[in-house]
């Protein structure tokens, strides 16, 4: 008995051996993000909140920058879009991203309840009513729905996709 478990060892050291890492993720649908956008009401935003924001009290130092190619002040981030509207994300509060018009308007707000993925997110109104809400699984997919639970898109990388996979917009990013 002694020789066979002697035997046994002595093979295991000197037969190739293989290893395989295995890696993966969850794989998410639409039903199943839809349930877990929906699991709980959202918050209502108390409009003396909102209040505050209704105006950006720094519009030209925030179109001044983003001119200037600047996109990250000292206490805040800012991104524009191609339409001249801009967005902005408080360091102090990255919880909610503000987002206004060329005029300094506030056209809506996004609520965050995470800071890492998974996020739940809910896009309100100026008023506080809900636009849209959604999940982002990761930097490169998120789903939004409708309030009623409609999927309106599903970005995956630079492709937006409807509830049929069919490809209804594009995005590209410039870094």
């Amino acid at each position: 008995m002694k020789k066979l478990i002697l035997m046994i060892f002595t093979l295991s050291l000197i037969l190739p051996c293989k290893s395989e890492i295995i890696t993966g993720g969850v794989k998410y649908d639409y039903e199943i993000v839809r349930e877990e956008v929906f699991s709980q009401p959202p918050k209502q935003i108390p409009f003396e909140f909102i209040r505050l924001h209704l105006i950006d009290k720094n519009r030209v130092e925030n179109s001044e920058s983003l001119n200037g190619g600047v996109t990250e002040l000292s206490d805040r981030k800012l991104v524009s879009f191609s339409d001249n509207s801009y967005g902005i994300e408080y360091f102090d509060d990255p919880e909610y991203d503000w987002f206004y018009d060329f005029g300094g308007r506030l056209t809506s707000f996004i609520k965050k309840d995470s800071l890492s993925y998974p996020i739940k997110i809910i896009r309100y109104e100026p008023d506080g009513s809900i636009a849209n809400t959604g999940l982002k699984i990761s930097e490169h997919e998120s789903f939004i729905f409708s309030p009623e639970g409609k999927l309106l898109a599903h970005w995956l990388d630079n492709f937006c996709y409807d509830e049929g996979n069919n490809v209804i917009m594009q995005r590209k990013y410039i870094k």
